[in-house]
């Protein structure tokens, strides 16, 4: 049975986890944000533009830093009022091994991704109008440079695709020998769909 005091901590905790998770998924709408308002307007120096992706920048560090202090303060009041069971090795490893397999599921979706941009700059390349002489009047050579451009530009894409599945099949890696330690395992085979 709870004590008189045990009533508001209790409560006070609900109500700080509800924040955390309704801060949480702000911070991935305003993320989601800034990768589109990017998109748009990455090249331009409008010091309204620069001033907006300044803030919103401003705003997701906040976010972070509240969510690790209300985070923070509930670990501190389970604690202090005993809700915290004393976490064991087996804990820690099935948390690790739930982080692995969703960075593992991240990977393969990014690894599928490269292709597809390369091929969508393929079929832009393809699709362009053969290079017109500089002074055509129908633009023909300013929509190829334009084309030409933008390919470069997936294809960069393409590359850094390739590198974030390369870091997170290293970190799937080093998450799998960190737990395998942990636990006194030999390394386990990778499951359906991991990688490292």
């Amino acid at each position: 049975m709870e004590t008189s005091t045990e009533v508001p901590v209790a409560s006070a905790i609900r109500a700080a986890e509800q924040v955390a998770a309704e801060l949480r998924e702000t911070y991935l709408e305003v993320a989601a944000g800034m990768v589109l308002l990017e998109r748009v307007g990455g090249g331009c120096t409008h010091p309204a533009l620069r001033l907006a992706r300044r803030s919103g920048g401003d705003a997701l560090d906040l976010a972070a830093e509240v969510d690790q202090q209300v985070t923070d303060g509930v670990r501190r009041l389970r604690v202090a009022a005993g809700h915290v069971e004393p976490g064991t090795i087996g804990d820690l490893v099935e948390t690790l091994d739930t982080v692995r397999g969703q960075w593992s599921a991240a990977a393969g979706r990014i690894r599928q991704l490269p292709g597809r941009v390369t091929a969508a700059g393929q079929q832009l390349r393809d699709a362009a109008p053969a290079e017109a002489a500089p002074t055509d009047p129908t633009g023909v050579t300013t929509r190829r440079h334009d084309t030409e451009t933008t390919a470069r530009q997936w294809r960069y894409a393409a590359e850094q695709l390739d590198l974030m599945a390369e870091c997170l099949a290293a970190a799937v890696a080093a998450l799998g020998s960190y737990t395998d330690g942990l636990s006194g395992a030999a390394p386990r085979p990778a499951r359906k769909g991991e990688t490292g």
